[in-house]
Parts: C-alpha cells; structure tokens; sequence
C-alpha cells in the first residue's frame, strides 16, 4: 500500500518537472498559473491513465502552495503639478514588461 502511493507521488513530481521543462524550453514565464495550464495540456493528451492521474495530483499540489489571494494595493501619489498617479501591485496581467 505505502510503495503505491510512493510510486504515485514520485510519477506526479516527474509529470511536475516535464510540465516545468515545457514552460523554459518555450522560454516561457514560471508561474502557478502557466504551470496548471500546462499540466492541464498534458493531462488532456495524456494515454495513460497512470500519467493523467499524476497529472491532477500535481495540479492539486501547485493549487494548494499558492498563495491565498489578496486585494490588491493601490497608491496614490500626488506630484507637484497636483497631477495623480496611482500604482498597484498587481502590474500587468499577461505578465508581459511595460517598458
């Protein structure tokens, strides 16, 4: 019983890696949400029923780590031309730089 769910685990951290490894060779950004987008792509595509398992449970696990949500902080600053300017932390939503 325990060498199964051993098995499992070690099958759902390998799935987790391969889902990692898609996302730098496509030179794409790391987050909790690319890398469920990505186990979801693999589970869906996946033949065995064994990967797409460990699919889910690694999707489980990156679910449970990420942090709880939170408002987001806005700042607003007011420069010497009474002008505001208001900042937030969530910068951009595609993750994409603004520069």
């Amino acid at each position: 019983m325990y060498r199964n769910e051993d098995e499992e685990e070690l099958l759902s951290d390998i799935i987790l890696g391969e889902a990692v490894m898609v996302l730098l060779k496509a030179d794409a950004a790391i987050s909790s949400s690319a890398l469920i987008r990505q186990l979801q792509m693999m589970a869906a595509t996946e033949k065995e029923i064994s990967r797409q398992r460990a699919c889910r449970q690694a999707i489980a696990e990156v679910r449970d780590h990420q942090p709880p949500v939170r408002d987001s902080d806005t700042q607003e600053i007011r420069d010497g031309d009474n002008v505001t300017h208001l900042f937030t932390s969530e910068g951009p939503a595609d993750g994409t730089k603004k520069h």
